[in-house]
């Protein structure tokens, strides 16, 4: 069964905010209220752009924070189906390309706390991709999920010395680092090596995402490698319990037959 259409946007959009946003707080009202019931579908994604006067490309993007907060879920050939009235509190992440990537960087809010030299140990190294005794740039800050909002999670990125100068322009900057430092490669990013791990939570850590002591973490490392070698690998610490990772795999093509 698929839930009534409202007779046209009567909320009011929130001024200052970026299309989709718009749609997806009044979408996000109308769940809250009822008015798609629970086990409804949604309207389709041409009914939604003809209502809200805008593209599809729009409506998919207000759709995908739907999905990541638990109140809808998508089913190839059903069309979004509504599983809950309330966000759930987790912050969800699901990419398969830098281009995602890159979008989750710019749909949230990341502040600098401190910029300083390190001279890495071994085991350090062995993790980002550099040679022990080497001197590389740590940067250290917090990524939220809008300015004032809620801590996603502590940051600790690693980039090697030689692009100090590019460093400089991280504080204030709102994309993507690997994205800003490609511009002063040698060499466009050929790969971005993803690691997962379960570790408690540091206790400066702890402090900074106003955790309960003895927090778990979900401990997020990526590198991201050209040929020139890696460009910049961060540890990102998620609380353990506000943090779900999404894969999704699918089964490759048999080749045709010449």
């Amino acid at each position: 069964m698929t839930a009534q259409e409202p007779a046209g946007p009567a909320e009011k959009f929130a001024e200052g905010l970026p299309r989709y946003a718009q749609i997806q707080r009044i979408l996000e009202e109308r769940l809250i209220q009822g008015v798609y019931p629970i086990g409804s579908l949604l309207p389709a994604e041409f009914e939604l752009s003809a209502e809200f006067n805008t593209s599809r490309t729009t409506i998919r993007e207000a759709l995908r924070y739907l999905r990541e907060r638990g109140y809808v879920e998508r089913r190839q050939g059903i069309g979004t189906r509504v599983i809950s009235d309330t966000s759930r509190s987790t912050f969800s992440q699901s990419f398969g390309s830098l281009d995602e990537l890159f979008q989750v960087a710019i749909e949230t809010f990341y502040v600098v706390m401190e910029v300083k030299p390190v001279v890495l140990d071994r085991e350090t190294a062995d993790l980002i991709g550099g040679l022990a005794g080497e001197e590389w740039i740590l940067i250290n800050g917090v990524r939220w999920t809008e300015p004032g909002g809620k801590p996603i999670c502590y940051v600790q990125s690693y980039v090697p010395k030689r692009f100090e100068h590019v460093v400089a322009e991280f504080p204030g900057h709102q994309g993507p680092f690997f994205e800003l430092l490609e511009r002063h490669a040698d060499g466009t990013i050929e790969e971005a090596v993803q690691e997962i791990r379960a570790l408690p939570m540091p206790q400066d850590f702890i402090r900074q995402l106003g955790l309960k002591p003895g927090s778990w973490s979900l401990q997020l490392l990526r590198r991201y490698v050209t040929e020139g070698g890696v460009l910049i690998a961060s540890f990102n610490w998620h609380p353990a319990d506000q943090m779900t990772y999404v894969m999704r795999i699918y089964r490759s093509k048999p080749k045709q037959a010449d």
